[in-house]
């Protein structure tokens, strides 16, 4: 039984080269994607990090604080 590499490349052997190219800009978006979900994850991670690290700099507030705050910047 083939693998799905294998299965891959039989299905993109038997594409028209107009629907491989389409095909190619979607693995090169998929590929993309997943290396800026790394990127937004690690810093998330570093975020939180910092935060436990320095906790008399993390300031919450209420919607109605953060509203009141900032309705000048509108």
């Amino acid at each position: 039984m083939p693998n799905i590499r294998e299965k891959l490349q039989q299905e993109v052997a038997s594409l028209s080269d107009a629907l491989a190219e389409e095909v190619f800009d979607f693995v090169l978006f998929v590929k993309a994607r997943r290396v800026e979900e790394a990127f937004l994850w690690e810093q998330a991670q570093a975020a939180e990090a910092y935060r436990r690290a320095h906790p008399d700099e993390v300031v919450t507030a209420t919607a109605d604080e953060w509203e009141a705050t900032t309705e000048a910047l509108d």
